[in-house]
């Protein structure tokens, strides 16, 4: 039997791990893969034709009765079942499969692991394709006193029960193209929310970004996606995603910049309301229906709805720290804004009010690619109304390669700008046609 163990930076886990297996079962074929290494999983089994596999992490351990109590667990597992989930009992450390039936694993089609760019931890991997092996499959969930998982210590500030619960929603919402279709129904003549997301080079996010679109627990929602002529794979991300008619593709032809970008979903939008969202982040499964329900409650002379966001500070291989709930203001103030370079998110305008003050300045300095989030709430607090929704609607992530951080020490020059009234300023859009 094929048997992977993930190894991990403490070396003598993995090395109790293979002295262990080398005792108990000298005649499985034991993979030792990095954690999260989803293309060794995928080579291995693509040929792999033996009935079943095993998954380990570096430190579990197996007694010698674990084996006659396998074979007897897999000589009575129904047909249609993917495999045995084991439990650990620690609700840290949430249970996912340990016998994968090659059978089902085979069945998503090749590459069957999804890529680190479809989840925003690798350490999910498994998780991922339980849940799309579960639209077609069963698991069965069963205990043994004959495997000793092995349990890592996790600092509480790393919060990981709560990671848990806020990743586990979209991870259960499947991106492979059989599930991505939608009936024709589904398609948004008239959708209450359009959704704008721009992108350039972000395809190491991109997907997990669509994917928190299509948990969303209301539908009635259009997203347009706009490529800002990425160099990168983010066309080749794309691909599946045009078969989904709620989802609007659009690419530029040169790199034009955010305001850019913005402005052209502004003038193809069919909403009341567009809601922002950056390729880095996501939204959680309850965002735009909250958002929704606050638009029917707004006074006509809102222009924008804001509220709290979940954030997330990424370190090394995009790993992902949670830094719990931010609190915004519940108003806003423009000088407060400019001076604490205060983030809002989510940000959801009116429709008619941007077309009102000509969406997006793309005459501002940096040709509107920095800050344009800042100078268009300051110049809508000029003449309109916030509404603030006192709940977490937004996921943020920061990373210190996101073109904000790159570009830190432009802020201040930015900000005497806006402070010499630039805001009242009309702006050019000057868009270049868009290929969809």
């Amino acid at each position: 039997m094929l048997v992977f163990v993930f190894e991990s930076s403490d070396l003598a886990r993995a090395h109790a791990t293979k002295a262990n297996l080398a005792y108990v079962a000298p005649e499985w074929n034991v993979q030792f893969v990095a954690a999260g290494n989803a293309e060794a999983l995928n080579e291995h089994l693509r040929d792999y034709d033996l009935p079943f596999c095993i998954t380990l992490q570096a430190g579990d351990l197996l007694h010698e009765s674990f084996l006659p109590e396998l074979a007897e667990r897999l000589e009575a597992l129904p047909e249609d079942s993917a495999g045995l989930i084991y439990e650990r009992g620690n609700p840290e450390f949430p249970d996912a499969p340990l016998v994968w039936r090659t059978r089902a694993v085979q069945s998503m089609g090749f590459p069957f692991f999804p890529a680190s760019d479809r989840l925003p931890f690798d350490t999910y991997m498994l998780h991922d394709a339980m849940f799309a092996l579960r639209t077609r499959w069963t698991w069965q969930s069963v205990s043994s006193s004959w495997w000793k998982p092995h349990i890592p210590y996790v600092p509480k500030w790393q919060k990981k029960q709560e990671e848990w619960e806020l990743v586990r929603p979209i991870l259960e919402t499947s991106l492979s193209s059989n599930d991505l279709v939608e009936p024709q129904k589904k398609a948004q003549t008239s959708p209450q929310i359009s959704i704008a997301l721009c992108t350039y080079n972000n395809a190491d996010y991109l997907l997990w970004s669509v994917r928190s679109i299509l948990a969303q627990t209301a539908d009635d929602w259009e997203l347009i996606l706009i490529d800002d002529a990425s160099t990168d794979l983010t066309q080749t991300k794309l691909t599946d995603l045009r078969q989904d008619p709620r989802i609007r593709i659009f690419t530029n032809p040169v790199n034009l910049g955010k305001s850019h970008c913005l402005n052209l979903a502004l003038s193809v939008c069919r909403a009341p309301w567009l809601v922002e969202l950056d390729a880095d982040d996501w939204l959680p499964p309850e965002g735009v229906r909250a958002l929704l329900d606050s638009a029917q409650q707004a006074a006509p002379e809102t222009s924008l709805l804001y509220g709290d966001y979940y954030e997330w500070t990424e370190r090394a291989r995009k790993g992902l720290i949670f830094g719990g709930i931010r609190k915004a203001p519940a108003t806003i103030e423009a000088n407060d804004l400019l001076r604490r370079a205060l983030p809002v998110a989510p940000r959801c305008y009116r429709v008619a009010t941007l077309q009102k003050i000509g969406g997006w300045l793309v005459d501002a300095p940096y040709e509107g690619r920095l800050y344009e989030d800042f100078e268009i709430i300051i110049r809508l607090s000029q003449s309109s109304a916030f509404r603030y929704v006192a709940q977490p609607l937004y996921h943020r992530r920061i990373r210190a390669s996101s073109i904000t951080h790159l570009h830190a020490e432009k802020y201040a020059d930015w900000m005497k700008w806006m402070a010499l009234g630039a805001a009242n300023r009309q702006g050019d859009r000057g868009d270049v046609p868009p290929s969809s």
